[in-house]
């Protein structure tokens, strides 16, 4: 009896370490251009969705305007200054990116070589995209994405793509023109 009271603990503890293997390693990564000046966009708005009969649209657009919130942007249909655009891309995805210093290391002007080195990526498993695009001249001035979103072998837990989405705006550490980042007291 006694052996089993200790033994269940244990048996518990691996079955937990084993559903965490489970979880899905997603390749987050994100480009922006270096002609941008972060600094001023305060609103934004949302380029029209694709088609989609799954409800993912619904649930990355309302996880894309919690990030959004969450940075200080206010949502607006009167001459947003940022559009978001994003794509759902269940297929394998080949193209090329760029080497950049982290975007606050740019927007902060600190030491580092300013230009682009390419690299080729290749990514299977599906892939969220999320744009953002000057509103006055519709040049995309940042995009995150994650890759493996799709991928079969995983179970996909309550508020997956909210946190697929996190995870990609993670990648983009600014905020709104004239906010700061919120610090949390009473916890």
């Amino acid at each position: 009896m006694i052996f089993m009271k200790r033994l269940l603990p244990l048996l518990a503890l691996l079955v937990l370490g084993l559903a965490s293997c489970n979880s899905l390693k997603l390749m987050v990564d994100n480009d922006y251009s270096y002609a941008t000046d972060f600094t001023t966009y305060k609103n934004y708005n949302f380029l029209a969705c694709e088609v989609d009969t799954s409800f993912i649209c619904t649930e990355i657009q309302d996880a894309i305007r919690r990030q959004m919130r969450a940075r200080g942007y206010k949502l607006t249909d009167d001459a947003p200054g940022l559009l978001v655009s994003y794509s759902i891309i269940r297929d394998r995805v080949e193209y090329k990116g760029y080497f950049q210093p982290s975007l606050d290391r740019w927007v902060n002007k600190y030491e580092f070589d300013d230009t682009y080195k390419t690299q080729n990526f290749n990514f299977g498993g599906g892939m969220i995209l999320v744009s953002l695009l000057d509103a006055e001249s519709s040049q995309l001035i940042w995009r995150g994405y994650a890759s493996g979103v799709f991928n079969k072998k995983v179970k996909k837990p309550i508020n997956y793509y909210r946190n697929v989405v996190r995870t990609i705006f993670d990648q983009y550490p600014l905020f709104a023109a004239g906010e700061q980042p919120r610090k949390l007291t009473g916890i």
